[in-house]
């Protein structure tokens, strides 16, 4: 197999005994019914597959799908990747239930490309006009679906009559596809898993998305379904894309992967193998769906259905968030048959799934009538959030969020995600299991260069109107902060990044109080941290408040003999809490120069002292304490910490029981 070969998928879709796995066999010269029960039984229970040749430079994978309504979940697993569909209509019958019931199932699943064989004309070779009379009834059955248009092609699977033609027509379709994406993330949904001796284990299924290269391919993992298992690593022994080994596959191939490092046991229809982030694992995620006009009754909270997600099938029940009609009452909201709305999903088992996956529902019953017309296919959609945050009463949000991700582009749906996600922030890793495969980081650095988001932590983003926000939250706290507390510097860090508004990540509370102060919206007080509002935080020497004038001027009266804590509290009528606050508020105001606990001095007193002992220095080349008592007419009890203090700012220098000149004494 070339390197550079596109590789297509092709679907046989019809009700049971409509011919089917012979139009395949007579297209491919291969039998895809291999089940002993299969060729006992004469009908197609599990997916069948044959290489097709469709045209010189065109290569094919065919899948058979079962027409009994039993095996209805089976035919929705094969059809995920088809590119062309073939439906397949008796010309005897005529279009039946699992005729309509493929259609449905098909339209869900966004194929959109067809074609209809008429088997069995040889059948009715003597009558034309039910031949003409079966077209009409194809013809009344595709109206009003994405297949009116489809070439309607008589077969004969017997006689090889009109075989040509419908290779033909596969082939115009087929040239129709656009690329896949070769450079995406591996999605690979697993439909069958076996062992094959000496080889060990093989899975089936069709590529997605991404590209595999056997044996060099690095992170690997199957995704699992269930609770009992978990991902695991795995790497590719082996490879085949119709019969042939290959060393590398692409989107858009059937193929069999030999893998190594995972037992068959640990390996089931609906897992999902992959290379990123984008397949996620969850019982609970968002859907844009549509209820088929058939559908009997309306889907309301709590409404059971059998959900067929890739190769998955398991019970879900649906919590519909809105309705494009606005149908039931803001209590209990519904989506009515041929409606369309917004839908909650929660699975009793998790399954893997990814952004725009497309989904179906199956009911469990139904009226008998209903049932033998349609089947039991009542609807679907695709995923527009595989990772939906928050609990209980979000309906709302999600409701904006599910628009936005419904019709924006790549760059709206970033904007509506990282808003979401308000001061917790998203990182690059949630956005990409949430918006799947898209140009992420094209649109995350035109985002960034506009402003629009801020990558304030690492790789998480932060939309720029809660980063606003939270500026202005953190400048309104150290205000009110001011307000109540003029004497002091400002709040603490701690306090501010930690009374920010709402659930705030700390590295993004850290991040904004940052950028407040880099803004100057803040600024640090002092050397604690402690953030104040430029201007406020600083006290005006000639208008402090009365309580902090008195005190000042009962330091400037008792010059070198200061008062201590109490006498200030007794003498200028302030209580303890008071008399701490005013003091520490003067000193770091540096009015009050402290020297200790208990001691300080007013700063003109303080500057005098400073330059008398520069003179005593000057004089004598010494200081002790004594000298000290005579400057100051201080007791030792104050001496000694002043004598400290000054050693301290670097006047004086102690050299045994006395002081000499410091290194910034000048002397």
């Amino acid at each position: 197999m070339s390197a550079k070969a596109r590789s297509f998928v092709v679907g046989t879709a019809g009700h049971i005994d409509h011919g089917k796995t012979s139009l395949v066999r007579a297209l491919t010269g291969q039998e895809t019914d291999r089940l002993p029960e299969e060729k006992k039984r004469g009908i197609t229970i599990a997916l069948g597959f044959a290489p097709w040749k469709v045209a010189k430079d065109l290569q094919a994978s065919i899948v058979d799908m079962p027409g009994h309504e039993s095996f209805v979940r089976t035919m929705v697993s094969g059809a995920i990747g088809i590119d062309v569909v073939v439906f397949v209509i008796s010309a005897e019958d005529g279009v039946m239930p699992q005729t309509r019931e493929h259609l449905n199932i098909c339209r869900l699943l966004g194929i959109s490309r067809g074609v209809v064989t008429l088997t069995k004309v040889d059948l009715l070779e003597d009558d034309p006009d039910a031949i003409e009379l079966a077209v009409d009834d194809v013809r009344e059955a595709l109206a009003d679906t994405p297949f009116a248009q489809a070439e309607i092609i008589p077969t004969s699977s017997t006689t090889g009559a009109g075989l040509e033609d419908l290779r033909r027509a596969v082939a115009r379709l087929i040239r129709e596809v656009p690329r896949r994406d070769h450079k995406g993330t591996v999605i690979l949904p697993i439909d069958r898993a076996f062992t094959i001796k000496g080889h060990g284990t093989v899975i089936t299924g069709t590529l997605m998305s991404g590209s595999v290269a056997v044996e060099k391919t690095v992170g690997l993992s199957i995704v699992p379904t269930g609770h009992n298992r978990e991902a695991r690593e795995i790497r590719a022994r082996a490879a085949q894309v119709r019969g042939e080994t290959t060393d590398r596959i692409y989107a858009g191939s059937r193929i069999a992967l030999n893998l190594g490092g995972v037992q068959v046991s640990e390996v089931s229809r609906g897992d999902v193998i992959t290379n990123g982030p984008e397949v996620v694992r969850t019982d609970t995620f968002h859907i844009w769906a549509h209820a088929l006009a058939h559908t009997q009754s309306s889907w309301k909270a709590g409404t059971t259905v059998q959900l067929c997600a890739g190769t998955a099938n398991v019970v879900a029940r649906l919590d519909p968030l809105s309705s494009e009609s606005g149908s039931g009452a803001n209590e209990e909201l519904v989506i009515a048959p041929g409606d369309s709305g917004l839908i909650r999903i929660r699975c009793e088992t998790p399954v893997p799934i990814w952004r725009d996956q497309k989904i179906v529902f199956r009911s469990f019953s139904g009226a008998e009538d209903v049932v033998k017309q349609h089947g039991l296919t009542v609807g679907g959609g695709h995923i527009i959030d595989p990772e939906p945050s928050g609990g209980r009463g979000q309906r709302k949000r999600w409701q904006a969020l599910g628009q936005a991700l419904r019709r924006g582009d790549p760059g709206e749906q970033i904007l509506a995600l990282v808003h979401d996600a308000a001061a917790v922030g998203i990182d690059k890793l949630a956005l990409r299991r949430r918006l799947g495969v898209v140009e992420l980081e094209a649109a995350l650095s035109r985002l960034t260069d506009r402003g629009q988001i801020l990558p304030l932590v690492g790789e998480r983003y932060v939309h720029q109107d809660i980063v606003r926000e939270l500026q202005t939250a953190a400048v309104q706290l150290v205000d009110k902060f001011h307000r109540e507390n003029p004497m002091q510097p400002g709040l603490s860090r701690a306090a501010v990044e930690g009374m920010l508004p709402g659930r705030v990540d700390p590295q993004v509370a850290n991040a904004v109080v940052n950028m407040t102060i880099e803004s100057g919206g803040l600024r640090v007080a002092d050397a604690s941290g402690n953030l104040a509002r430029p201007g406020q935080g600083v006290l005006d020497r000639s208008a402090l408040p009365p309580k902090m004038q008195a005190v000042e001027r009962l330091y400037a009266a008792r010059g070198s003999q200061p008062p201590t804590l109490k006498e200030v509290q007794s003498e200028c009528h302030l209580n303890p809490r008071e008399t701490l606050e005013v003091v520490g508020a003067l000193q770091r105001a540096k009015i009050l120069v402290r020297v200790s606990d208990d001691l300080s001095f007013h700063d003109a007193t303080h500057a005098k002292l400073v330059d008398d002992v520069r003179d005593r220095l000057r004089d004598t080349g010494n200081l002790d304490v004594q000298a000290m008592k005579d400057i100051t007419g201080l007791s030792r009890k104050f001496v000694m910490p002043l004598l400290e203090h000054l050693d301290q700012i670097g006047m004086t220098r102690r050299a045994g029981e006395t002081r000499v000149p410091g290194p910034k004494s000048g002397v």
